[in-house]
């Protein structure tokens, strides 16, 4: 499985801490960009009198329509709060009569405050219902333009940050939409179809479940074709190798059946030969339902134990039972101190299958080479015979090869075997064990 370097909440907080850091960055860089821009064209000395114009007209207009006097300040303060961006002070006969900025407690002023110097230079005159006086309207007439620039420096900030962090969560939701895909693949029967593993997170770790699922799956179902093919390949051959001996077996019978009067001699061959050939069609049906029962048995208990202890009586056995029976043996090499992991009931029928064919196969008028080879890895018997004239199309199953190798595989063994028309080899392999 994939180390999960990073999760996909730690991705979404460091996706949000870049997205936040990115428009944060940017905010402020726009905002700096705006003042500048502003500054630069609106905080200038023409630009305040038109505004201040601006609003002194407006101003009048407000007095004369409403004929307020220079006392009415109830209604200036309004004025002013309903403009909210501009200061109003107003003088008449040079005595301060309002000021926007004043408290009430600042009113005491009025009517006894004079009229300065720069109050004079910068106001302009406006008619009230009681006479003319000075009006001087200051304004942060630039504040709107900034409160604007702020607020679309917002937009575009957030919009930025929400851009980022789609544009980061919009990768995983690609990846998932493609396992998504591909899990309607492989649910179509598309077994071959790999998952696309990308990345470290729970995503990649979703998509590396399902691929091990999909090759376990997969590799379950090629080993159920195999058996099947085994067993077809297996149940055509066996029809073949018993067809010829139930043939002979079937065509003996009615020889000693026609032959009743004759000497007694030759009906006694007909029956032997009979008898041999039923003896041959019973080791094949014995072989086929051994080979295939080895898959249903239970998997055998396995062992460590020295191969001295392993080896020496099974052999012993082997060369004394085809010794008894007249073959010659060449024995080399020599038991190793080593250990190998083995089932021994197992073991003994690996050897009696060896024995059989032996005495089935071998022809006795030629040596059987027996030879023991080690190494650190591994420990092999070698067995070499010559093939018996009358045998040397042996049976084409090979279901005795086949029970053998599968009961070596079960002890972690091997099984190999070779033959040219004429000499017949087999190999026994087991791997040396180290003890804990």
């Amino acid at each position: 499985m994939s180390y999960r370097k990073f999760s996909l909440t730690k991705k979404l907080a460091l996706l949000i801490l870049i997205a936040s850091m990115v428009s944060g960055l940017s905010f402020l860089v726009m905002q700096a960009a705006s003042d500048e821009l502003i500054d630069r064209h609106l905080e200038t000395e023409t630009y305040f009198k038109q505004q201040s114009s601006k609003y002194i007209e407006k101003f009048a207009h407000y007095v004369a329509v409403h004929g307020l006097s220079s006392m009415d300040r109830d209604a200036f303060a309004a004025w002013t709060k309903n403009e909210k961006i501009i200061l109003l002070t107003i003088y008449k006969d040079q005595v301060l009569q309002f000021d926007s900025v004043y408290t009430a407690e600042d009113e005491s002023a009025y009517g006894v405050e004079a009229e300065s110097q720069y109050a004079r230079k910068h106001s302009s005159p406006v008619l009230f219902s009681d006479g003319q006086g000075d009006v001087i309207i200051d304004g942060f007439f630039e504040a709107r333009f900034y409160d604007i620039a702020f607020a679309l420096e917002i937009l575009a900030a957030s919009a930025l940050f929400l851009a980022i962090v789609l544009m980061g969560i919009r990768r995983s939701l690609i990846y998932l939409r493609t396992i998504h895909e591909e899990i309607h693949i492989l649910e179509g029967g598309e077994l071959e179809y790999g998952m696309t593993i990308r990345g470290h997170d729970e995503l990649a770790m979703i998509a590396e479940s399902v691929e091990e699922l999909r090759k376990a799956f997969l590799g379950k179902l090629l080993a159920i074709e195999g058996l099947q093919a085994e067993s077809r390949s297996l149940v055509t051959e066996m029809s073949h190798d018993m067809r010829t001996p139930l043939t002979s077996l079937i065509m003996y019978l009615e020889f000693a059946k026609r032959e009743q009067h004759q000497p007694s001699g030759e009906a006694s061959s007909y029956i032997a030969n009979a008898y041999a050939k039923a003896l041959q069609l019973k080791n094949l049906s014995d072989n086929l339902f051994a080979y295939f029962l080895l898959d249903k048995e239970q998997e055998a208990e396995l062992e460590t134990i020295p191969v001295h202890e392993a080896i020496y009586d099974l052999m012993s056995d082997l060369v004394g039972v085809l010794r008894q029976e007249q073959f010659q043996i060449n024995l080399t090499g020599e038991l190793p101190d080593a250990y190998i992991t083995v089932n021994m009931e197992n073991l003994s029928r690996v050897f009696d299958n060896l024995l059989s064919n032996l005495l089935k196969y071998a022809d006795p008028r030629d040596e059987i080479g027996i030879s023991f080879v080690s190494n650190q890895e591994v420990f092999e018997i070698h067995i070499r015979n010559t093939i018996k004239a009358a045998d040397a199309a042996l049976d084409s199953t090979m279901l005795g090869e086949k029970i053998v190798a599968k009961m070596m595989l079960h002890m972690l063994g091997q099984f190999t075997s070779t033959s040219d028309g004429i000499t017949y080899r087999t190999v026994l392999r087991f791997w040396n064990t180290k003890l804990q």
